[in-house]
């Protein structure tokens, strides 16, 4: 529920994008105060519900209604809804929406200021248009599988979906800029999001070191950016990049002054050497007398945290960003707010994900 504390407070968002992208953007819309009415198919509703624990964490603070846009009365009940409505958020695969009547051209007939974004696997244009496909294939198209290929990393993917949370992000930033145009211009418009393309927009930069022998190698070609297990079998990170310095002060405090003077081009060359090192001197101690030794020195690192652990980590804790949510069927799990922190506005207040169609009557009926 929003509150007039909200940055968004009065900003009325419809979305019918089901499973990650589509929800996780809203979830930050509604963070941020606006309203978020989630249509779902009847009966059966996002398919992301049938992982509670997931559909609760990015769908908490929305409202849901069962339309089946496929019978006219009821695509005529959703195009009210969005006469009076800012968003309209979809996420289905080109051309969909538009056999059902509910084209960008069709909602805007009802509203003109409609700010309509869609997100989609390959965009709405291009040889890739129409293709199914998963994160893992979005990032393999953008480039950001490069090291795997190159077998510098090995073993699973990593379970962090980037073209889902970067297409949500876009998508958020393509809506707050399209809403700061309208107040200019007065009417909406059309915001095409490609998870693909947003992927390659993550790695701009890399891909632009790959063009050019400037001789760079990647963070994790030194040797002290990495994870290393502690005495006690708890993890920490290093992440010195490229500076001498840093290194310096690291190889001092570990007791390595042998080879505290290399510079980078050094120790990228003897990386499996100085990695070895580095390890061995950091298993010797438990991680709790690694945070002193290195808080101490100024060093870059961290606590590498379990995701069940990184709630209870303490500077995460002050931050505010994880709370206690009790759940509809009264199981309580962590969600985690948006980390955007304002000096004169607030969070909207958390409630959970709504059941199936619970707020048909509320919002249909005032239709």
């Amino acid at each position: 529920m929003s509150t007039p504390k909200t940055p968004l407070a009065g900003l009325k968002v419809v979305s019918m994008a089901e499973q990650y992208p589509g929800p996780f953007c809203t979830m930050v819309l509604s963070d941020l105060g606006a309203e978020v009415v989630q249509v779902e198919r009847p009966n059966s509703g996002d398919p992301a519900r049938h992982f509670k624990a997931f559909y609760e964490a990015i769908n908490r603070g929305k409202s849901s209604v069962a339309l089946d846009v496929k019978e006219s009365g009821q695509r005529e009940q959703l195009l009210s809804l969005l006469s009076e409505s800012d968003v309209f958020l979809e996420g289905f695969r080109p051309g969909k929406l538009a056999k059902a009547g509910l084209s960008y051209e069709d909602v805007k007939a009802h509203n003109p200021r409609i700010i309509y974004c869609s997100i989609s696997g390959f965009g709405q244009s291009g040889p890739y248009r129409d293709r199914p496909a998963h994160d893992l294939t979005y990032q393999g198209v953008a480039g950001a599988l490069d090291e795997r290929i190159k077998g510098d990393v090995t073993g699973l993917p990593s379970t962090f979906l980037l073209g889902d949370t970067m297409s949500a992000l876009y998508a958020t930033i393509g809506i707050l800029t399209a809403l700061n145009a309208r107040e200019r211009t007065k009417v909406g418009t059309y915001i095409d999001v490609s998870m693909t393309d947003c992927v390659a927009s993550a790695m701009a930069a890399f891909t632009a070191m790959s063009d050019q022998d400037d001789g760079i190698a990647p963070p994790q070609a030194e040797p002290a950016f990495d994870l290393f297990q502690c005495k006690d079998g708890q993890w920490l990170t290093l992440s010195i990049a490229h500076e001498d310095s840093y290194w310096t002060t690291l190889c001092k405090t570990l007791g390595l002054d042998h080879v505290a003077d290399l510079k980078r081009t050094e120790r990228v060359a003897r990386r499996g050497e100085l990695k070895g090192m580095i390890e061995d001197r950091i298993a010797q101690e438990p991680r709790d007398a690694w945070e002193s030794v290195f808080n101490n020195s100024g060093q870059m690192w961290g606590p590498a945290n379990r995701l069940n652990e990184a709630p209870h980590d303490k500077g995460l804790m002050a931050r505010n960003l994880y709370h206690r949510i009790k759940r509809l069927d009264g199981i309580e799990q962590w969600v985690t707010r948006q980390p955007l922190v304002f000096s004169d506005y607030e969070n909207a207040p958390l409630s959970p994900a709504p059941e199936l169609g619970a707020d048909n009557e509320k919002i249909l009926g005032e239709i």
